[in-house]
């Protein structure tokens, strides 16, 4: 069974889950699956939760921030990559990331963020991730993660910034397109810092998963799913870990952590600020899974 904690910082107005695996073998499997930059498990059916955002009753914007990968099993399950002597691990770097990017965000009033989760130690199934966005009818699903490439940090132009983002032109494409729109416009944020922005990966299904209209399913789960429930979502890849100058300039240091998160904020506000809150009704509702419980504490 999966377990669900939720804690509500009520002084802040600012909501945290915290998505836990009762079971090493589930959590296993979901880990692997999101090795490298958040790969989707290969399935033949789509379900999820019976929730679409439609509109929020609340004015404020609501952001949900997805600290890539965690800890299951006693290792972590991101990329890691060490250099002078000190072992980085892009699942402590993402909590960070995230955590500097909910207080940015938290500075303005108009803004409610949530939080996948609350520790680098931590695991969430991808679908529950973006089930979780959908039912606080999210305006914006980021799943944040750095990135890697096979070697030493040599490969030939592994280094950059990037998004795992929806296709167009199929199923709920004008929802794709304002996901691409807004990974682009937090892109641009982390190229101002001076990261090499490498734009959009757009991939189909490569198990010949498809959307309920026929047409392919996007290869990675964030994006996917994202499309089935009808939100904002995609995945921001913040450089990689084993390119040296990425490492040493951008992905070493509290500094930069602070750096990166803030600029994953300015992008969100500015993409919001513009789009407005999200009014997207999906094409189908998704039925509820069988093996979900939920639990509150203040």
């Amino acid at each position: 069974m999966i377990k669900f904690k939720h804690v509500l910082k009520a002084s802040a107005k600012v909501f945290l889950l915290a998505a836990l695996l009762s079971t090493a073998a589930s959590a296993a499997a979901w880990a692997e699956a999101e090795s490298g930059p958040a790969f989707a498990p290969p399935v033949s059916k789509i379900s999820g939760p019976e929730i679409g955002p439609g509109v929020s009753n609340s004015s404020k914007f609501v952001v949900v921030l997805d600290p890539g990968h965690g800890k299951s099993d006693g290792h972590y399950t991101g990329c890691n990559f060490e250099h002078d002597g000190v072992k980085y691990y892009e699942d402590v770097i993402t909590m960070k990331i995230a955590t500097y990017t909910k207080q940015y965000l938290e500075q303005n009033s108009k803004y409610v963020v949530y939080l996948t989760k609350d520790s680098a130690e931590t695991t969430v199934p991808l679908q529950q991730r973006a089930a979780f966005a959908a039912s606080v009818k999210a305006d914006l699903f980021i799943s944040q993660h750095v990135d890697s490439a096979p070697g030493n940090g040599t490969t030939a132009n592994a280094y950059g910034v990037s998004s795992m983002a929806p296709k167009t032109g199929r199923y709920n494409n004008e929802l794709a397109l304002q996901s691409q729109e807004a990974a682009n416009t937090i892109l641009h944020q982390l190229n101002t810092i001076g990261l090499y922005n490498r734009g959009l990966i757009l991939r189909d299904s490569q198990n010949g998963t498809l959307f309920p209209d026929g047409t392919p399913a996007d290869y990675y789960a964030i994006p996917r799913y994202s499309q089935m429930y009808g939100i904002r979502g995609f995945i921001i890849e913040h450089g990689f870990l084993n390119h040296t100058s990425d490492l040493t300039s951008y992905l070493s240091s509290e500094e930069s952590y602070k750096a990166l998160g803030e600029a994953d904020a300015k992008g969100i506000m500015e993409y919001l600020e513009k789009a407005g809150k999200s009014n997207f009704t999906p094409d189908h509702q998704l039925p509820v899974p069988a093996t979900t419980s939920a639990q509150s504490n203040s």
